[in-house]
């Protein structure tokens, strides 16, 4: 780290860094005392490390695709996103030559409490029906990661208020019908698009939709939404 860097500057390099790779969401907290624990986070020894929440709106897709055209490890992955994700994170915290760890959302468990963790950070509060619902992008966004940095963070953010006062008229039926369908299955191939119904209920960040590819690959895990995206398989 550069002499009379802070937490600011970090935030700010990080977020340009990953800006290209569609990861367009770098949230600063503070990563200390009883939030950093709740969340399963380390502390790296000091008690005011800087927190980063690392996600993405539908930037990421474009990008996306474009790797995983040009990368044959990329498409042979189990799960090429979560791969992604970690190929464009890593390098991006190692170039801040600050100490630091980093876990995903994708991490086998016990996993990685990051809706509740999104909600105290100050980020985008949780909705009722299990959403976190941010200012600009409603629920349409995702999180990717968090990040603990050895240098003081920020100060403690004041709790969110409830993102949405018609909650339990817009979004509320919709998640109880998604609930319903879900009894006794252990995955949403047939029940996904009642979960996406949740989602498009939310009036916040409409405009912020995921585009119709997207929506299939990361609901009915649809690899071929990729294909189609990228104008066909590659070569």
């Amino acid at each position: 780290m550069r002499a009379g860097e802070d937490w600011r500057s970090l935030t700010t390099a990080l977020a340009a860094r990953l800006r290209p790779h569609g990861l367009d969401i770098v949230h600063p907290f503070a990563a200390a005392g009883p939030d950093t624990a709740a969340a399963s986070l380390p502390d790296l020894g000091r008690g005011d490390p800087l927190g980063l929440l690392i996600g993405n709106t539908r930037a990421l897709w474009a990008p996306f695709v474009a790797a995983w055209r040009k990368d044959a490890a990329l498409r042979a992955a189990a799960d090429p996103l979560e791969r992604y994700v970690e190929a464009a994170v890593l390098p991006a915290l190692a170039a801040l030559g600050v100490r630091h760890a980093v876990r995903w959302a994708h991490d086998p468990p016990p996993r990685l409490a990051i809706q509740g963790l999104a909600d105290r950070a100050g980020l985008a509060p949780l909705s009722p029906v299990g959403l976190n619902v941010h200012p600009v992008y409603g629920p349409w966004f995702a999180l990717r990661a968090a990040a603990v940095l050895d240098i003081a963070g920020p100060a403690a953010a004041p709790p969110l208020s409830p993102p949405c006062a018609h909650c339990a008229a817009t979004c509320a039926p919709a998640f109880a019908r998604a609930r319903a369908a879900q009894q006794g299955r252990d995955d949403i191939g047939a029940t996904w698009p009642l979960w996406l119904a949740v989602r498009d209920a939310c009036p916040i960040g409409r405009v912020h939709r995921y585009g119709e590819a997207q929506i299939r690959y990361h609901y009915a895990r649809d690899r071929t939404a990729l294909d189609t995206r990228a104008g066909g398989p590659p070569r």
